[in-house]
């Protein structure tokens, strides 16, 4: 190696070894005597899916458990600088993880851990029925994959500075009881794919951005107090069931407490049972904050949900940026009577800060009034990109760009961007 590669500012170097592999970081210690322990101050340790596919040799899973924690616990041994970042991917093999975990935590938080990400293989759910050691300095936290039994799972030092908390395929057992954790300055909070979530309570006063995906039971009651959030993300998915209005009443009733929120983002199937309910139509709150509406799975021939989308607008006059899209179109349609998006007061104000509009369509008539009523109500529009699916042929495709040139609109300098998904 030349001596200007050898030569380069630490700080240099150091950058460099924190965006490589943890495995290629460790090799450089042959490379030259200025490299053999350069590798052991890096402040972070990543030991991802990626990490033990290259340990077994292109995913042949035939390497024992225990080289995998030599091989962790060695490096651990000779790190001789603080750990700030620990990212653990636990591979679909039998061992008893919980002692190795438990070990290396005791270890990490000793040196300074603030940003912890623990998961576990896609294919097995591994039981914590420990609580997490103590971590004092610890502000961002993703489990993904685990069955959390214990109930001091998070102690007061786990989450007394945390600021972000990422809950990704979790269920909560039933012997951790029903337990308010106190979080006071937690900024950010998601669950995905969590079940059993009525038995875990959060109180965040700080929260900012709240997503639940997928996790139709999480408990709302510690939110009401949340005047900092400004970021709402709900798509309790299809697997809520029967339960679904229980879990759309508890929401709707969340949004009339909100006011500062500058992003709100919702699933089709949430506005289906909120609007089938009239839930969301009861509701008087005006969102003047808010300036991006993200919709996802919507479905153009419900009439209940694109009154909906309506309801949303109506009450989202400073709104900046709109994002939607359709839900596949089922075979055996009905067709609807759209006469109500013909008319002009169906967005019975201007939409004046509207600047970017990005649609998903299947090219349903109801798509495109939509899209004719928003041109002629936003007069600071810029762009507007406007997606077909795949089951629009080429000659219904040509169709639909026609008629999209057609329309008038409210602002001089938008732009129309036709395209395919």
């Amino acid at each position: 190696m030349s001596n200007k590669v050898v030569d380069l500012p630490r700080n240099l170097l150091d950058n460099i070894l924190e965006r490589l592999p943890i495995r290629d970081a460790v090799r450089t210690s042959i490379m030259s005597r200025k490299w053999r322990y350069i590798w052991s101050e890096i402040p972070q340790l990543v030991f991802d899916k990626e990490f033990f596919e290259q340990i077994t040799r292109k995913g042949q899973l035939s390497v024992p458990a225990y080289k995998f924690v030599s091989v962790i616990s060695k490096i651990l041994l000779l790190h001789t600088g603080p750990i700030l970042t620990f990212t653990l991917h636990i591979p679909n093999i039998q061992c008893d993880w919980e002692v190795h975990i438990t070990q290396w935590l005791l270890f990490l938080s000793r040196n300074g851990l603030k940003e912890f990400s623990l998961d576990s293989s896609s294919f097995h759910h591994h039981k914590l029925s420990f609580p997490l050691p103590n971590c004092s300095n610890l502000t961002h936290l993703k489990l993904q994959t685990f069955i959390f039994k214990h109930p001091t799972m998070f102690g007061s030092s786990i989450l007394g500075n945390l600021i972000s908390l990422h809950l990704e395929n979790i269920t909560f057992h039933s012997d951790i009881g029903r337990r308010v954790f106190h979080a006071p300055l937690l900024e950010s909070l998601k669950f995905a794919g969590c079940t059993a979530t009525d038995h875990f309570f959060i109180l965040a006063p700080k929260l900012k951005t709240l997503f639940a995906t997928d996790s139709g039971n999480v408990q709302l009651k510690c939110f009401k107090r949340t005047a900092n959030l400004s970021i709402l993300s709900i798509a309790p998915g299809k697997t809520a069931g029967n339960q679904g209005q229980d879990i759309t009443t508890e929401w709707s009733t969340f949004l009339a407490t909100v006011s500062n929120i500058s992003k709100f983002s919702f699933d089709g199937f949430f506005l289906k049972v909120s609007t089938g309910c009239t839930l969301i139509a009861k509701l008087s709150v005006a969102f003047n904050n808010l300036e991006h509406l993200e919709l996802n799975e919507l479905s153009f021939d419900d009439l209940n949900q694109i009154s909906c989308v309506l309801w949303l607008l109506n009450r989202s006059l400073n709104l900046r940026k709109l994002d939607m899209k359709a839900y596949k179109v089922v075979d055996n349609a009905m067709k609807l009577d759209l006469g109500f998006l013909e008319a002009p007061d169906c967005i019975k104000q201007m939409l004046n800060q509207l600047q970017t509009v990005k649609m998903t369509i299947n090219g349903l008539m109801a798509e495109l009034l939509l899209i004719k009523r928003i041109l002629a109500c936003s007069p600071s529009l810029e762009k507007i990109l406007v997606q077909y699916s795949g089951s629009v042929d080429a000659c219904k495709g040509f169709g639909i760009s026609i008629e999209l040139m057609r329309f008038s609109r409210a602002s001089t300098k938008a732009e129309i961007v036709y395209m395919k998904s």
